[in-house]
């Protein structure tokens, strides 16, 4: 009998062990993970694109019901990655947007949000496809992400 209890408590705390290192494995995955939101906004028009590692996620209703799927290629990442790297992500909610088109209901408020290694840094508003010049090469790219 102390046998059996022995055998069960052996297999109990190995099983538990087995879980606390899958959870941290988990959890240091989604400390790297790198998750960039591209949003674009106005009355009359939505359009978010999200973009991770393996996928691309475009939305375009508040609802955000009917998602489109897609792909995106380890090239177009490495490049994504790339630009994140190239920009000072702390100042980023500082910058200063080159016009205010999107005041006059003339284009649509857009942002920009990187979440990296667990903090989600969001962008100052600009016009949609005219971002501060520090931003310019990483929102064009994630708009041609989408668009092919």
């Amino acid at each position: 009998m102390k046998l059996l209890i022995t055998c069960l408590t052996l297999i109990v705390l190995a099983c538990n062990s087995a879980k606390l290192s899958n959870d941290y494995a988990l959890e240091e995955f989604e400390q790297n993970e790198l998750k960039l939101i591209y949003q674009a906004h106005t009355r009359g028009f939505f359009e978010e694109v999200s973009i991770t590692e393996k996928s691309m996620v475009f939305l375009n209703n508040r609802k955000r019901i009917n998602p489109i799927n897609g792909s995106i290629t380890s090239k177009e990442w490495k490049a994504c990655i790339n630009l994140v790297d190239a920009i000072d992500l702390k100042s980023i909610s500082k910058l200063t947007a080159p016009s205010d088109l999107r005041y006059t209901d003339r284009v649509p408020y857009a942002y920009l949000s990187v979440i990296k290694k667990g903090d989600t840094i969001k962008s100052i508003d600009f016009d949609h496809k005219n971002p501060p010049i520090e931003l310019k090469q990483l929102v064009e790219h994630i708009i041609s992400i989408k668009e092919n």
